[in-house]
């Protein structure tokens, strides 16, 4: 199953609602694909009802481009505290957070590295302790946040 083409017509569903699409999962589930979407949007968080009719409108969207022909598993949530940064305007917004960046091959020995987004210049991520990565490199950056910015909903 072709990801890509799946996240352009899951796109196309949430942007006229004010939805973004953060990330977007595949599995499996009692021997169906079990499709994970996770969204957000800039202002108001993500709630429960929300989650419920964007479940509606992508399961819509999945059966009328006939993604999967024997059925499916969809599941439509917010992308949590811990959310998964991954595009260039992801970086620019939460410019200043504490992130966990787990690269695809080590650098210096490591392939984990802890600090906070300073921002995005010329394809690469900057993060504090002149620490600059290239997003093909990175397999999978998420905020880490503080005790303080949990308790505050941030």
């Amino acid at each position: 199953m072709d990801n890509s083409k799946i996240e352009t017509e899951v796109a196309k569903v949430l942007d006229p609602s004010g939805f973004e699409l953060v990330d977007l999962k595949m599995a499996s589930h009692n021997g169906k694909p079990l499709l994970q979407v996770f969204v957000d949007r800039e202002q108001g968080g993500v709630l429960l009802d929300d989650c419920t009719a964007l479940s509606e409108k992508i399961g819509e969207c999945l059966d009328a481009n006939n993604f999967y022909e024997n059925g499916y598993f969809l599941e439509v949530s917010s992308p949590g505290v811990d959310r998964v940064v991954k595009k260039e305007k992801d970086f620019k917004r939460f410019a200043g957070r504490q992130v966990k960046v787990r690269l695809k091959r080590p650098v210096n020995g490591s392939r984990v590295y802890y600090g906070t987004i300073s921002g995005f210049e010329n394809g690469q991520v900057l993060l504090s302790g002149d620490l600059k990565f290239s997003l093909e490199d990175i397999d999978e950056a998420r905020l880490n946040p503080t005790d303080d910015e949990i308790l505050k909903g941030k």
